[in-house]
Order: structure tokens, then sequence, then C-alpha cells
């Protein structure tokens, strides 16, 4: 009979779902990608095991992606595109773990977290995002940084304390670790090779398992260990009073900025300020400003602009109350905005620079009086929703756009540190992250390294697109990796839920509702004295060493394995250009 290999593919990524939201079986996590291992040594022909390969990618990412569908019709295309590329890693991985599967004594217990990491982190960055690719003038920050094999185990504070070494590819690595080892005593064991008819695993292979068994506990146990030990600290220090807004507003109407989506965040924002003790900071999500913000770049001449865009300048100063339009048109109705403390805003930036207008998505602080404090422009842009790839070169890109406008998007470059002082004097700095940002570990960590330090950051987002789905509780999820990471408190403000505070280990300590699912669709208010973490984690120093090492590893594993076949047979490359 021939070997199973699809049902175990399949099986795997449908596990390796269950461990995410809406099932949030973290403990799943562990064990959800034996089955699919067993392809490595399956004595099957190549075709057939990396379609199988290919096969367990689609069963893991089509359900797992199934909330982008929601967001619009057109993003079907890409629920399916983004599948279909992602399930792609699985190929490779396998075609890699067989690489290194040809080294005598080399267990999936070390060959899984490698390789899992290192693609964990190309999915992230390809293609442009690696930071190498800044020095020829390649580089935008690009990938997708989701479903992380870490992010199963988001709950098990012990365990992703160790993200302050080395991100969340350390917990990654631990929990792709277990997985490897977990199949090596699956292929030793008659009833599971059996039923999947797979084989003994090489030679030899068994009598190792003990010392490979004993390195991946003492891995485990001394990530736990570290991480209880970082959690026995003393109590944060209370630091600024922080409220966080949100609205449920569908995004269908919030894209029409109609007088309800000023209506709902004013009314909040002024239920925020009455609040007591009251707030130092105000904080509404990503683009729920129902105007945008307008200004000249520097050096630009203000009399060289357009009447529309002088228009932008007028309607943005007066809704921040630094105008007042009923002082020149005697028809305008609209009253002077009172902010009453200082906020900040998610909003669209308007910056007038070379004769043209420019788009950011920004942050914008003010003071109470309504003068700019900072602003901040989103840097890593999200394809097809804030720019349209090759849009020069192909036009007709545009129709898988969520909008019927161009709504393409500049990304910022500069890394803006927002000043806040408290109402009992004491100064603060902290920065914002705007929508999936969170989910790219290279930026929060350049606020929290020993160089200029945040003392919190900000998270603002409009998770609106996808109504009440899965999506809202697994970037949550995601966010507490950047808290451990940065060893920063973030507070977060997302249109649709879900709002939080999260501490600097990575704990939410405060939500709209009693639940993380009760705290979507509603409109909340959550108020909180941030916890200030002063620690400096090794990874906002040290940054990504450990992809970095696991892809050394790879590729040394690679010619040590060619090496090897040289060396027992030299016929054997030919052989080794026929297998995959």
């Amino acid at each position: 009979m021939k070997p199973r290999v699809f049902l175990p593919a399949i099986l795997s990524g449908l596990l390796l779902w269950a461990a995410f939201f809406p099932l949030d079986l973290g403990p799943v996590g562990f064990i959800a990608l034996v089955p699919w291992l067993s392809l490595v040594r399956a004595p099957v022909s190549n075709r057939r095991r990396y379609f199988a390969a290919y096969v367990g990618g689609l069963a893991f990412f089509v359900p797992a992606l199934n909330w982008l569908r929601v967001a619009h019709p057109m993003m079907y295309f890409s629920w399916a595109g983004l599948a279909l590329t992602c399930s792609m890693y699985w190929v490779f991985g396998l075609w890699l773990l067989r690489r290194l599967d040809r080294i005598p004594g080399f267990p999936l217990a070390l060959s899984l977290p490698i390789v899992w990491v290192a693609l964990e982190y190309t999915r992230a960055h390809f293609p442009t995002g690696f930071s190498f690719l800044t020095h020829v003038g390649l580089h935008q920050k690009i990938g997708f940084g989701w479903y992380f094999l870490g992010y199963t185990q988001h709950a098990f504070l012990p365990l992703i304390q160790v993200a302050d070494l080395g991100g969340v590819y350390a917990v990654s690595f631990v929990v792709a670790a277990v997985n490897g080892l977990v199949a090596d005593w699956a292929s030793r064991s008659a009833t599971l090779r059996g039923w999947l008819r797979w084989p003994g695993g090489v030679p030899g292979v068994g009598p190792r398992l003990i010392p490979s068994t004993a390195g991946v506990v003492s891995v485990f146990a001394s990530a736990v260990g570290y991480g209880m030990v970082q959690l026995d600290h003393p109590d944060f220090t209370p630091g600024p009073r922080v409220a966080a807004i949100q609205g449920n507003m569908p995004q269908l109407e919030k894209s029409q900025k109609g007088e309800r989506l000023g209506e709902m965040y004013s009314r909040l924002h002024y239920q925020a300020t009455i609040q007591s003790p009251p707030p130092d900071l105000i904080v509404w999500p990503e683009t729920c400003m129902p105007v945008d913000w307008a200004e000249l770049a520097p050096g630009e001449n203000p009399k060289a602009v357009s009447a529309t865009f002088r228009e932008d300048l007028e309607l943005a100063g007066h809704y921040l109350g630094q105008t007042d339009l009923r002082t020149k048109y005697p028809n305008w109705k609209a009253p002077k905005p009172d902010w009453r403390t200082t906020t900040l805003f998610g909003l669209s930036g308007l910056e007038w620079e070379g004769g043209k207008v420019w788009r950011y998505n920004s942050a914008l602080l003010i003071n109470p009086q309504g003068a700019k404090i900072g602003r901040y422009d989103k840097m890593h842009l999200v394809p097809f929703g804030e720019y349209v790839p090759l849009r020069e070169t192909f036009p007709w890109l545009n129709t898988f756009t969520p909008y019927t406008y161009d709504y393409s998007c500049r990304p910022g470059e500069h890394w803006t540190r927002f000043p806040l002082t408290a109402a009992d004097g004491r100064t603060y700095t902290f920065a914002c992250l705007i929508c999936y940002e969170d989910s790219d570990p290279y930026i929060a960590r350049q606020y929290s390294g020993p160089t200029d330090p945040v003392n919190f950051l900000v998270n603002i987002s409009n998770d609106g697109w996808f109504d009440g789905t899965e999506e809202h509780e697994e970037h949550l999820a995601i966010c507490r990796f950047r808290a451990v990471e940065a060893r920063r408190s973030i507070i977060r403000s997302v249109n649709m839920g879900i709002s939080a505070v999260i501490d600097g280990d990575g704990r939410v300590i405060a939500l709209p509702a009693e639940s993380w699912s009760a705290s979507k669709k509603v409109e909340a208010i959550v108020s909180v004295a941030i916890p200030i973490d002063n620690r400096v984690s090794n990874y906002s120093r040290l940054g990504d060493w450990i992809p970095a090492s696991c892809w050394g590893l790879v590729l040394l594993g690679i010619f040590a394995g060619r090496f090897v076949l040289r060396s027992r047979n030299p016929q054997s490359l030919s052989h080794l250009r026929k297998d995959g």
C-alpha cells in the first residue's frame, strides 16, 4: 500500500488552524506539525510528497485567512492569493528539511525549528522588507507577519517572556522543537508507522533520541524558567492616565466619513474628558477623524497651493479647534470643537510638496488648544489597501482595491517620538504603531532600545473592516508579543475592537468588556494609568539574531549534507539532483 501523505498533511493544517483563533487551542501548537512531518521520510515520489505538503499548507491558510473576505468583495482575491502564496512556504520548508535530514544524527527536533523560523522571518519580509536592501534603495517594509508558530502561545505568559531575547522567533523555535521531537519519537512508534505507512526513520536515529529529548526538554524548561524569573519583579510604576476610545463603526459607513462618524467619536471623546481622574491623553483609532489633516511640507510656498488644498487646510484647522470658520463664513454652522485635553487622532494626513498633494496614514498629536505637537506617518503600508504594487505599470491592478477612489498612501520616513506632560508635571514620551505595524517586530523595537527609548507605545487601528471575525482576537494576540519584545506597555485604540492595555509582560490588564469576544463591536472607553516598564530587552539591542542564525545553519546544513553524500558515494550527487 502507498504511504498516506495527504491525510496527515491536511490533519496538520487543521490542527495548526485550531491552535489560533477562533478556537485558540494553544497547546495544540506543540503537536500540530507532527503528521505533516511524516512527509520528510515517506517513501513516495517527490511530486506526491510536495503536492501533499502544499495541500497541508492550504488546509491551514484557507480557513485561517477567511476573515479577509469579510472586508470587501474584492478581498476574496486577496484571501485566495495570500493563501496560495503562503502555502508555498510549506513546500519550501519540506524541501529544506529533506536536505538537512541527510546529515547523520540530525534530528527533526533541531532541523524543524531552524527551517521553520528561517521561513517565518522570510515570509514576514519578502520581497522588499529586508533591512539590507536599504543600501541598494530597494527597501520597503512589506511582508505578512501573521500566524507564526509562536503566536499560538500568546496566553502562555512564562514561555513568551523569551521574546525579549529573540522576539517571537524565540517562541516559535521552542514550539517547533517540541513538534520535531514528537515527530522523531512518532517515527519509532510501530502503531503510528502503521497508520501513516511511515518508515521507521533513518538507521541509528533511535538511540540518539535520548540526547535530543534531553536537549528539547532543557530548552523548554529553560525558556519557562527564564519567563518565571522575568515575571517575578516589583509592580510597574503608574504612568500617565490614557483613555483609548473605541467606536463601533462598520467600514462601509466609516469610509463615507458621514456625520455619524464625527458624532460617535466626538461623543466618546467628551465622555472620556469628564472621567475622574481625567486622562492626560485621549487616543482615537486609525483614520476615525472625519476630516483630513492638511499641512505644507517644510519650505513650500503657501501661495502655491491649490484651492482644494487650501480648503483642506481651513477645514482641518477648524475641526481641530485652531480656527473658527464662523468668523469667515457667516453661513458656517459647525461650532469650533473644544477637545479639552491632549489628543492623538488617527486620520489621513495630506501634505503639499513639490506641487502636488501626498497622502499619509497618520497619527496627529495636538494639545488642548488644538496646536500640533507632532505627527507620525505609517511606514509599513498594506498592499492593495494603502497602495497598489506596480500600479503605474499595471493600472488594472486598481481593480483589486476595496476603494472606488485612489487611496494610495506614501510611506512615512521618521521615527516620531511624541512628548506628553501628565497632570502631575511628569513628562513622558511615546510612539505610535498604526494598524498592522504592531505585527512587525522591527518597528516596535526601534523605540525601545538603549538609545532614546520611549516610555510606552500606542497602537491605533481600524478593524471595522473585519466585522467581528476572529481577526480582532488574533490582532490583539499578536500585539502582546510587541509588548514583551520591547518591554513597553501598549495601549490599543481600535475601531470595532479590541481596544486594550497590555503591560510590559504581555499581560492584558484592561479591556472594554469582561472577555475578548465581548469586547468586539461595542462602544467603549478603556482608561488606565499606563504601567511604566523601564527594562531594555536584549531583542531591542540585538535584533533578529535568531532567524539570521537559523538561515546560517540551514545553508551550512545543506553544504554539509552534500559533503556527506559525496564522501560516502560520489555517484549519490546525481541522485541528490533528482531527489527533491
